[in-house]
């Protein structure tokens, strides 16, 4: 037989956790057709002497349905070896909503991909056609979001999403959109229960709406309500929410991120551990990085309201203005204030219920800054940094800061330790994900966008060897696959699709960094989606065969 492609002389690793085999493997019509020792012919051979093969990379937490309509290849997600996308993450989805909510998600999009979008859909259904039609470089996972379809039925914050509990009509409405999300090949639903209006939300919405996903065989996935004071409230949340409903769960990108609670990672896990125990049917994933999501300061200095990219300029004159300076300090004192009362408010009534809260993060003496021309204070809080310069209060070092840095200021959401980091990484149902979305033209967000996986091979395995490289493989690759369901992803294994990455494991390595996020990695020399080759010699085909994946 003659295959499409061959891979020959590579060390296979395939996703089960067992130890490398060598052997050759042939493609035909996308699929592994024969993983065998001796000679294969085919129309394209690739020598992978000194290389590993393993499973493509599925990633179960992405954004790239907020960006792929206008980022087709999806060349830093495939330049990392990430095969398949899990979409609609942290309660946000591209679709899933009611007819008056589109505009609301044109303006999403365009918060997201900076340019305008048609959104000519409202379901699941019409969204998967138009990426069809369309063309990706990736497969997709789709989820359906709560806080989308939260919103397109009760409203945004502050136009009645603020309200904790919906009317029946509109508890019914939410039902309806996501049993009509399942139906149409949603894989389960997400929450981002620190995000309006989401966060507003009792326990028991959440439980009814998961009964729906649950009557389906669907999954739950929830960036949990607190990642730093209440992070354990909130892990018994999540796990009470699986024991009523029956959905099986995954904790996205499980972390904790403020310091007096460095630590917790070890009685997270015993909660998890328990759970399974007790046959709930839970895991979690996490991405390899001390730092959450990264914004301007800038952000932190205008309104919501306002696009930094339009305001910047004015806003440094504001800052070199004293007395502009004064009445801008005082718009954000006044803010930071009405977000504290409103969130201790929201705190006190989901108590009353049993319902946790996370809080209100200050980004003034909680969130450290991660890239600054003034080296010494990288990884400090502005607070901290005020007291290192001599100023009078966090507020002056953030005015200092960004007129020195010319604007590029950047802070992240919180700080892990690394021993948290680590731990979540060892327990045995944990996978490797990213909390990105797809670029095909440099996007200067976080990092992990461009490195997370060759960070994961290179960093943690080769360097510091926390993990065996076949465990690490299958955290990225068969333990995601089991927990979506897909019965012929995951592995190298013939009548499986040919999802393939051949990589260097001696070169590997992340080159992203926070002062320069859209660096691509080094060592992945081959990917596959479907089996077409994506990436050749490290360098993109142009090709476009991924698809949009149903339940299995």
């Amino acid at each position: 037989m003659k295959f499409n492609i061959a891979i020959i002389n590579g060390k296979i690793i395939d996703g089960t956790g067992n130890p490398w085999f060598k052997a050759n493997i042939g493609i035909k019509n996308g699929r592994i057709e024969e993983i065998r020792r001796g000679d294969l012919k085919a129309d394209v051979v690739i020598d992978a002497e000194g290389l590993m093969v393993c499973p493509g990379f599925i990633d179960l937490h992405s954004h790239s349905d907020m960006t792929i309509l206008v980022n087709n290849k999806a060349e830093n997600r495939v330049a990392q070896g990430i095969t398949t996308d899990v979409t609609g993450n942290c309660g946000s989805s591209a679709h899933t909503f009611t007819p008056e909510f589109r505009e609301k998600m044109r303006d999403i999009l365009r918060r997201w991909v900076r340019r305008e979008i048609e959104v000519d859909w409202t379901t699941l259904k019409e969204w998967r056609r138009k990426l069809e039609g369309l063309g990706i470089g990736v497969n997709i996972a789709p989820f359906c979001g709560f806080g989308t379809i939260r919103a397109s039925v009760m409203g945004d914050e502050g136009e009645g999403g603020e309200r904790n509990e919906p009317t029946k009509e509109e508890l019914d409405e939410m039902r309806t959109l996501v049993r009509e999300a399942m139906e149409q090949g949603a894989f389960g639903m997400t929450t981002g229960l620190e995000y309006a209006p989401q966060w507003n939300a009792y326990t028991e919405e959440i439980i009814e709406l998961c009964k729906v996903v649950a009557e389906y065989g669907g999954l739950y996935m929830s960036h949990i309500r607190s990642e730093d004071y209440y992070f354990l409230d909130a892990v018994r949340e999540f796990i009470r929410i699986c024991r009523e409903t029956g959905v099986r769960g995954c904790i996205s990108h499980i972390k904790v991120c403020c310091k007096e609670h460095w630590g917790d990672s070890i009685e997270a896990l015993r909660l998890l551990e328990e759970a399974r125990a007790k046959g709930i049917d839970i895991i979690c994933d996490l991405y390899p990085w001390r730092y959450p999501a990264v914004s301007n300061l800038g952000r932190f200095l205008i309104s919501p309201e306002e696009e930094l990219e339009e305001v910047k300029e004015e806003l440094m004159e504001k800052l070199r203005d004293p007395e502009a300076w004064r009445q801008l300090k005082e718009e954000c004192e006044k803010r930071l204030m009405d977000q504290y009362w409103k969130s201790e408010k929201r705190r006190k009534t989901l108590a009353e219920k049993g319902t946790p809260s996370g809080a209100v993060w200050d980004p003034l003496t909680f969130w450290p800054i991660v890239y600054s021309s003034r080296r010494e204070l990288i990884g400090k809080t502005l607070a901290e940094a005020a007291q290192i310069l001599g100023l009078s209060d966090p507020w002056e070092a953030a005015r200092t800061l960004y007129l020195y840095d010319q604007g590029e200021t950047r802070l992240a959401s919180g700080r892990m330790c690394e021993e948290d980091v680590i731990n979540f990484m060892k327990a045995p149902f944990s996978a490797i994900s990213t909390d990105a979305s797809a670029f095909d033209e440099p996007s200067p967000l976080h990092p992990r966008s461009y490195g997370t996986y060759p960070k994961l091979l290179g960093l943690y395995v080769r360097e510091r060897k926390v993990l065996r490289l076949e465990e690490a493989i299958r955290k990225a690759t068969s333990l995601p696959a089991q927990f979506l369901g897909l019965k012929d992803r995951g592995l190298i294994k013939e009548g499986f699709w040919a999802d393939i990455v051949v990589f260097d494991p001696q070169s590997i390595i992340h080159r992203s960094t926070y002062d320069n996020p859209c660096r691509f990695p080094e060592g992945v020399e081959y990917v596959l989606v479907n089996g077409v080759l994506v990436v050749d010699e490290g360098k993109h085909t142009g090709a476009l065969p991924g698809r949009i994946l149903k339940p299995t």
